[in-house]
C-alpha cells in the first residue's frame, strides 16, 4: 500500500471539528526539524481529555471502556443504533401483523395457490432491507461518537450520520465482501465434509462434522474481527472497503491473537448480557399472559410488545457495545503502531488553548 494512503486522515466530517483545530486521525508525521510551538506541546491535562486515557489500552480497558463511551455520548453511541433498530423492528412488526391478519390466509384452501397481498409482501421486504441496513449502519454510526468522545467532545446524532452517509456504499460493499468470504470458507468446508462422508464410515462422518464446525467458527470470528475493525476505518479514515480491509490486516500484524481474544471475550460477555435481557423479556411476556388469559387479543399484543422491546434492547446493547469496542481497538492499534496518542494529545491541547 502506498505510504500516503497509510497516512490518510482520520478526520470527522465538516461541522464536527472546527476549522482552526487540528484534524483527528492524521498518522504521526516524520519528526520536525524544529520543536513545535509551546502552545501545541501537550500538557498533563491533554493525556485524558475524554472518557479514556491516551495510552495503549489493556485487556480490561477494552472490555470496560465501551460502557463508558455509551454513557459519555449516549445520544450517538446508544441513540444511533436505537433509532436504526427501532425502525427495522417497527417495519417487521407491521409486516407480520399484515401477514397474520391477511384474510386470504384465514380462509386458505390447501387445494388452491397461496396468495398474499402485495402490500404485505412489500412491507416484509422493506423490513428485511431495514434490518440489514440496521445491522450494517448501527455499529458504523457509533464510531464518530467514540472518536470525538476520546477528545472530550459530545456530538449530535446528525453530525455522526453526516460522517456515515457518504460511506454507505463502502460499508455495503464491506458487508458483501465479508459475507462472500465467510460463505466461501464454509462452502469449501462443506465440500470436504461431503467427500469425507462419502465412504459411509463413522470416522469420515465425524471428521466431516468437525471440519465444518471448525472452519465455520474460525471463518466467523475472522470475518467479525477484520470486518468489525474495517467498519470504523471506512467511516473515520474515509477509505474504500478493500483499502479498509488491507488497513485492518496491517494494524492487526503482531496483535492478531490478542485482538482475537479481546473480541471473543467481549462477544461472550455481551452475548450473556443480551441473553439475560431477552430471557427477562420472555418471562415478562409470559407474566402478561397470566394476568389476562381471557382476552386473547390484548394478551397477544402485550406478549408481542414485551418480546419486541426486550429483543430491541438486546440488539441495541450489542450494536452499541461492539461498535464502540472496534472503534477503541482501532485507536489502540494506531497508538501502538503509529504513536497516535501524541497526535490525539496535540489535538486536545489545541482545543484547550
Amino acid at each position: 500500500m502506498d505510504d500516503r494512503e497509510d497516512r490518510s486522515e482520520w478526520a470527522a466530517p465538516g461541522g464536527i471539528v472546527p476549522d482552526s483545530a487540528p484534524t483527528l486521525g492524521s498518522a504521526p508525521a516524520p519528526a520536525p526539524a524544529s520543536p513545535p510551538p509551546a502552545s501545541r506541546i501537550p500538557t498533563s491535562a491533554s493525556w485524558q481529555p475524554g472518557f479514556m486515557p491516551l495510552r495503549p489500552l489493556g485487556f480490561g480497558d477494552l472490555l470496560g471502556l465501551p460502557f463508558r463511551a455509551m454513557r459519555f455520548n449516549r445520544g450517538v453511541v446508544v441513540g444511533g443504533p436505537l433509532l436504526l433498530t427501532l425502525a427495522a423492528t417497527a417495519l417487521l412488526v407491521v409486516g407480520f401483523w399484515l401477514l397474520f391478519s391477511d384474510a386470504s390466509l384465514l380462509f386458505y384452501d390447501a387445494t388452491e395457490d397461496l396468495r398474499v397481498d402485495a402490500t404485505t409482501i412489500g412491507v416484509l421486504i422493506a423490513a428485511v432491507v431495514a434490518a440489514l441496513l440496521a445491522d450494517i449502519l448501527s455499529s458504523a454510526i457509533v464510531a464518530p461518537g467514540v472518536s470525538r468522545g476520546i477528545l472530550g467532545e459530545r456530538i449530535r446524532l446528525g453530525d455522526a450520520w453526516g460522517a456515515v452517509r457518504p460511506r454507505i456504499g463502502a460499508l455495503l460493499l464491506l458487508y458483501l465482501l465479508a459475507g462472500l468470504a465467510w460463505a466461501g470458507a464454509f462452502g469449501v468446508a462443506v465440500l470436504f465434509a461431503v467427500f469425507a462422508m462419502s465412504g459411509d464410515s463413522v470416522g469420515g462422518v465425524i471428521l466431516g462434522v468437525v471440519v465444518v464446525l471448525a472452519v465455520g467458527l474460525a471463518a466467523s470470528f475472522l470475518v467479525v474481527l477484520v470486518g468489525g475493525l474495517a467498519r470504523p476505518i471506512v467511516v473515520l479514515e474515509r477509505r474504500g472497503a478493500v483499502a479498509a480491509i488491507r488497513r485492518a490486516r496491517q494494524l492487526l500484524k503482531g496483535r492478531f491473537w490478542w485482538s482475537f481474544l479481546v473480541v471473543f471475550v467481549a462477544a461472550v460477555l455481551i452475548g450473556v448480557v443480551s441473553s439475560v435481557v431477552s430471557q427477562l423479556g420472555s418471562f415478562a411476556s409470559l407474566g402478561v399472559t397470566a394476568i389476562a388469559p381471557d382476552n386473547a387479543v390484548a394478551v397477544g399484543i402485550a406478549f408481542a410488545a414485551v418480546l419486541a422491546i426486550s429483543t430491541l434492547v438486546s440488539y441495541v446493547l450489542t450494536y452499541s457495545y461492539m461498535g464502540a469496542l472496534f472503534a477503541l481497538m482501532l485507536v489502540d492499534l494506531r497508538i501502538r503502531h503509529e504513536g497516535f496518542d501524541l497526535t490525539l494529545a496535540e489535538a486536545a491541547e489545541a482545543r484547550r488553548a
